[in-house]
């Protein structure tokens, strides 16, 4: 294997593990905020949620940006890979953007409160509904923004949800693995 491909290979790798750990974490802290939020501050709860929400949103998105933009100035990786990378990380913006969105989403079921009077929320639905409305008139030439909305949920977090468990599964395998040794001794 030439020097370009394993350099193109492993500039693939740590982007994934990067997409899988920043969605892993993302959905984690803002799913712990929020049901902190909701049983000690339950009267400002939509407002914390909002400004996790945006703070959460902000350093993905400024994540993401760096994490392209070092991939395109990688110096030993090859063109092709930096294209992929870049294609890529375009297809999972989105679900990586859903991971805290869906963190407060369980929150708040988890909690009984209803996660719509959250303006953050409102506000990325409506944004995200955009982007699949020509989707969906496009596709099937008729306006199903609400099934793909649904069908968008679903796939961003299955896809994030397999991302997080195949980046850290190594790791859970060798802490299992040195936990199980450990007791054999």
């Amino acid at each position: 294997m030439s020097g370009g491909v394993r350099s193109g290979a492993r500039l693939l790798n740590r982007g994934f593990g990067q997409f899988a750990g920043a969605w892993f974490l993302s959905f984690g802290v803002t799913l712990m905020v929020v049901l902190v939020a909701a049983f000690r501050a339950r009267s400002d709860l939509y407002e914390i949620t909002d400004r996790v929400l945006l703070g959460v949103l902000a350093v993905l998105a400024v994540g993401w940006f760096l994490s392209v933009a070092l991939a395109l100035l990688a110096p030993r990786a090859p063109s092709v890979s930096k294209a992929v990378y870049v294609l890529l990380a375009g297809l999972m913006l989105l679900p990586l953007l859903w991971a805290p969105v869906l963190g407060a989403v369980v929150g708040a079921w988890l909690t009984g409160a209803a996660i719509e009077y959250s303006g953050v929320y409102a506000q990325f639905r409506i944004h995200v509904a955009q982007l699949l409305y020509p989707v969906s008139t496009g596709a099937f030439h008729v306006d199903l923004v609400d099934v793909v909305w649904n069908a968008f949920q679903v796939v961003a977090t299955i896809i994030g949800f397999l991302a997080s468990v195949t980046s850290l599964w190594p790791l859970i395998s060798q802490q299992l693995g040195r936990a199980v040794s450990s007791t054999e001794a």
